[in-house]
């Protein structure tokens, strides 16, 4: 499709909404996991912090799907390397 300025925004307005997506399941993450550090370690133990990541799964995946548009538009900067792998991670089955 050849270039035209409304192609150059609206390419624009995708990498900005992708970038929003991403920026919001990390703070989603870091939200969860400082709130579970707060609970005595027996709620951890009983399922608190399973409960809390299986909420965060959605949230994680449209990261996901997120960071691989913008993959294909631009290219994955560090801190978005570091966040795919982590969010693959957080979504792996546990060991």
């Amino acid at each position: 499709m050849p270039f035209s300025p409304t192609n150059g925004r609206s390419e624009e307005h995708a990498l900005r909404e992708a970038t929003r997506v991403v920026e919001h399941s990390d703070a989603l993450v870091r939200r969860t996991i400082l709130g579970l550090s707060r609970l005595p370690a027996e709620h951890i133990l009983e399922g608190a912090a399973r409960e809390e990541m299986r909420g965060l799964k959605p949230h994680l995946e449209e990261a996901l799907e997120a960071l691989e548009e913008i993959e294909g538009r631009r290219g994955l900067t560090d801190q978005e390397l570091a966040l795919r792998r982590a969010f693959k991670l957080l979504l792996a089955p546990p060991a």
